[in-house]
């Protein structure tokens, strides 16, 4: 693989420190990397160190330079063939716009990667953030998605990196006799200077009831002059050298062992949580008090920087100096847990495998075989979004070498979204194209094929199905629920197009009972499972900031409510909060509203959640519903999907169908041992009685749900593996298998 990294300075700063340690984390794991910068003496330090370097002027705003700065950035990506071009700052971002039409010697085109390491201001027109984007922390996750409007779905985030060998504490603690020391380290600059200023004026009331202290200010920029004449006139005033103002240190670790305290923001916290300092999280972008595993849930999602939070004072720096300056046994225990925290949270090493796992999901290659996918994705549906979604996980981590083309609801949103191909899902001239240039057509996951909703689902997918073998790919049906079907002129429909199929893989032993019975060959039946359940688990972070900005606290225990629209809305409006505030009175939990399909009436679930003082939470994607799924005590659902995605985090969960005759999720909830009831069960006794079972059993049932979980996904990535290698053996012969698919 090779990767080019490009950023416009590479002097000192945590963005500039980031790139420098994912160079070096490339190079170590034997990939060709080369840097591409305006230059700094981080570059003139990794070229020493033996990674190639270019210098091109990446700072300016001059329009021509940049147009020349582009030209040789295109020459050199296609001359050496560069797959991964990864950018660290908007203006080189900017530059590799249109990217992905560059042709590499061997045919294929590179992939383009932008990392947000801050909060970025400007019109979207001006900015470019790649295939996939990277944030550094969730808060800048949810500017993206706000001020660019870029979906959520495309961005990765991924927290900065310590290398915790170099930045390490010393083998003894300081004597508790030894003078206490206070660093502050950060650019001297007018936005990020702020924690410098404050302690030049609390120094002095300090220094009264601490007369041995030392203070030191580490840092270059505009302010370094104007912080040097407070201090040097604090010192005078003093009679003696409170204060120290150095430049730019090039020995960091070794400075930050000798401290007691640390002040600062973002990756200078790191380095110095490394090193064994108590940190306090003071910036000119709020302050995020004394880092602690308690404050860590918040301090955490603006990557410690204190975005959210109040902005610091001189009087609650003190009250906070004063706390560690007293006690230094608190002092050394927080630091021990500042070290915990970063070698957790923030190492290099972490870091660089999840840039590389990044990396390789996107790496460009030759395919094979190309499918088409079709559903009722990209229409405001976040089961069927993680549908596909975990079908492309699973088929990326089975081999890369496959073309994928989906259709849609929104084409050009959901390529950002997904990251492939999408055309749309309406339109039959594109449909019919896509199907000839394809090797199969997989109908991909849910309840398709049933005529309980509307008629028109049922003939769609069929008429799809049914196209797909006429212009000669291979019709497919994937992990599919089928059903209910009324009527014998529906079945017989059914009947005829799926009989038809190469391979029909089906999510539940109902769907199956229901084919055999409808005439289909056993032969072309398999078993499968939901692809959604191969999500990938989002970190607990997701949760704290989506219930931070609806000004919930994570400590609050939660029931998540997922429900839908029924030609009943009394079971919303009163039913169902009656229950929820009986349970919610008796456990302490607060009811928390989501939506997984935008043809839920939102006014409705508002109600419902105002009657039994909950709230509603609008969501981005699936990932984000399951990151609160995980956090609940417990899930009322009338979604199939919301019961899937609580059942892989081990969240109990209590399934409601919309309507008798739908099996789905009584035939999950069995499979996993979750609690359903029936809709001519459902009374607000029954409801509270089935979901304190589900509560009080929690601990019992959940080896039984994470086996089941497991076997279900051991499933579905089988299934996945057997199609590929159906339609790979359809069109390829055993020689080319033995050279290229060797991973199924």
């Amino acid at each position: 693989m090779k990767i080019l990294l490009l950023t416009d300075r590479m002097d000192a700063g945590g963005a500039e420190t980031h790139v420098a340690q994912l160079a070096r984390g490339l190079r170590a794991a034997e990939l060709k990397v080369t840097l591409i910068s305006q230059g700094g003496r981080l570059a003139n330090r990794l070229a020493a160190e033996g990674i190639e370097q270019l210098t091109l002027p990446l700072s300016t705003h001059n329009p021509f330079k940049l147009l020349g700065a582009r030209r040789r950035i295109k020459r050199l990506v296609k001359r050496e063939g560069f797959e991964i071009l990864h950018a660290h700052a908007r203006t080189p971002a900017f530059l590799l716009h249109g990217c992905e039409k560059w042709r590499l010697p061997d045919g294929r085109h590179p992939v383009s990667i932008v990392t947000a390491h801050a909060y970025f201001g400007g019109h979207g027109l001006l900015s470019y953030w790649g295939k996939r984007t990277v944030a550094v922390s969730e808060d800048i996750r949810l500017h993206l998605c706000r001020r660019y409007r870029r979906p959520a779905e495309s961005i990765r985030v991924i927290p900065n990196g310590v290398d915790c060998e170099v930045f390490s504490p010393l083998a003894e603690r300081r004597e508790q006799n030894e003078p206490p020391r206070i660093l502050f380290a950060s650019r001297l600059d007018a936005d990020c200077s702020l924690g410098a200023l404050l302690l030049c004026r609390i120094a002095p009331r300090l220094y009264r009831d601490f007369p041995t202290l030392r203070i030191t200010l580490v840092g270059g920029g505009s302010e370094l002059e104007r912080i040097t004449d407070l201090s040097d006139t604090l010192n005078r005033a003093l009679g003696t050298e409170l204060i120290r103002v150095w430049g730019h240190c090039e020995d960091m670790p070794s400075l930050l062992r000798e401290q007691d305290v640390f002040v600062g923001v973002s990756r200078c916290a790191m380095e110095a949580g490394a090193c064994g300092c108590a940190v306090i999280l003071c910036g000119n972008e709020g302050y995020g008090g004394i880092l602690s595993t308690e404050t860590a849930k918040y301090a955490m999602l603006s990557n410690l920087c204190g975005r959210g939070s109040a902005m610091p004072d001189e009087k609650i720096l003190e009250s906070d100096l004063r706390l560690l300056l007293s006690d230094r046994s608190l002092c050394h225990r927080l630091g021990e847990e500042c070290r915990a925290l970063v070698r957790t949270h923030f190492s290099a090493d972490g870091m660089c495998r999840s840039m590389l796992s990044l990396y390789h999901s996107l790496l460009p290659s030759h395919t094979d075989i190309t499918l088409v996918i079709g559903g009722y994705f990209g229409c405001g549906n976040l089961g069927d979004d993680a549908i596909l979604m975990g079908f492309l996980e699973a088929l990326r981590s089975i081999t890369p070498r496959v073309r994928v083309i989906a259709l849609t609801g929104n084409p050009s949103r959901d390529e950002k979204r997904f990251g492939v191909e999408c055309i749309n899902r309406k339109d039959p001239f594109a449909t019919s194209y896509a199907f000839l240039i394809a090797d199969a057509f997989l109908c991909g996951g849910g309840s398709l094929l049933q005529n309980l909703t509307s008629r028109r689902s049922l003939s769609y997918y069929l008429w799809l199905l049914r196209h797909a073998k006429q212009r000669g790919a291979l019709p497919i049906l994937y992990a599919a629920g089928i059903g209910p079907l009324v009527g014998s002129a529906a079945k017989k429909k059914a009947s005829k197009v799926l009989s038809r199929c190469a391979y029909i893989s089906l999510r539940d032993p109902e769907s199956k009972k229901m084919l055999i019975s409808l005439g289909i060959d056993p032969a072309i039946l398999f078993d499968g499972a939901d692809p959604a359940l191969l999500l990938p688990t989002p970190p607990p972070s997701r949760a704290h900031a989506i219930l931070r900005e609806h000004g919930i606290s994570p400590s609050q225990g939660l029931i998540c409510v997922a429900l839908r629209s029924t030609e009943e809305p009394m079971l919303l409006t009163r039913l169902f909060p009656a229950a929820l505030r009986i349970l919610s009175a008796r456990h302490g939990l607060l009811p928390v509203f989501i939506t997984l399909d935008a043809a839920d009436k939102d006014d409705l679930l508002q109600r419902a959640a105002r009657a039994c003082g909950g709230i509603f939470l609008s969501l981005r994607e699936s990932s984000d519903a399951t990151a609160i799924l995980s956090v609940s005590r417990l899930v009322l659902s009338m979604r199939l999907h919301a019961l899937i995605l609580a059942a892989t985090v081990g969240t109990p969960a209590v399934g409601v169908p919309a309507d008798l005759r739908d099996a789905k999720i009584p035939s999950f909830a069995r499979a996993v041992g979750q609690e359903f009831l029936p809709p001519n069960k459902l009374t607000v006794g029954n409801l509270v009685a089935s979901m304190e079972r589900a509560l009080s059993q929690n601990e019992t049932n959940r080896p039984i749900l994470a086996d089941s979980v497991l076997e279900m996904r051991k499933k579905a990535r089988k299934d996945l593996a057997n199609i590929l290698l159906m339609i790979y053996n359809r069109y390829h012969n055993d020689e080319q298998i033995e050279k290229g698919w060797t991973s199924l």
